[in-house]
């Protein structure tokens, strides 16, 4: 995200970040090394993430997501406008309680290409692992099994930010309320 660096610098110091764009291994690289940096400078401390990606690479959005689940501070992340295909696991992958959309935010349920130079077996089982893994994180966190998340990734299936929490994607709807158990 192209911020001045002193508006950049003090949104950091107050322990919020951006993922916005196609999340590739440059935006997760950004997004990581400030989120450790954040985390270590007072541990336990909230963080924020505010997500506006379509998608991309789901070894950048595992990576991103690894990074969130082992932090040790809660991260709350905002979705504000879309959150599409791989950026959807780092959404359902922040703190319990702490995973909100705005209200015109749009979240799609997407299967992600995953690129393989070749079609050598080696590339296809591991492109198939790598989709398995996503797949199984999100499950995790959303509620529903992991047949019932393929169909539908598989559909295409666009989420407004109501439909997103009662998918339970996220907890909350700001300004709202939380999600109805």
């Amino acid at each position: 995200m192209d911020l001045p660096p002193e508006l950049h610098s003090a949104l950091l110091g107050r322990r919020v970040t951006f993922l916005r764009g196609r999340l590739d291994d440059s935006q997760a690289n950004t997004v990581i090394a400030e989120l450790l940096l954040v985390s270590r400078i007072d541990p336990g401390k909230p963080i924020e993430v505010y997500l506006d990606s379509p998608g991309g690479s789901l070894s950048a959005a595992l990576s991103v997501y690894d990074v969130v689940q082992t932090l040790g501070a809660p991260v709350s992340i905002t979705c504000m406008g879309t959150a599409g295909g791989a950026s959807v696991l780092v959404l359902a992958g922040g703190g319990a309680g702490r995973r909100y959309a705005l209200p015109h935010a749009r979240i799609h349920l997407t299967e992600e290409d995953v690129s393989v130079s070749g079609a050598k077996p080696t590339e296809l089982e591991e492109a198939g692992r790598l989709r398995a893994r996503w797949h199984a994180a999100l499950a995790k966190h959303i509620g529903h099994s992991a047949a019932q998340l393929a169909r539908d990734l598989a559909s295409n299936r666009w989420l407004s930010a109501a439909e997103a929490r009662d998918y339970g994607l996220v907890d909350g709807i700001i300004p709202g309320t939380p999600h109805r158990n």
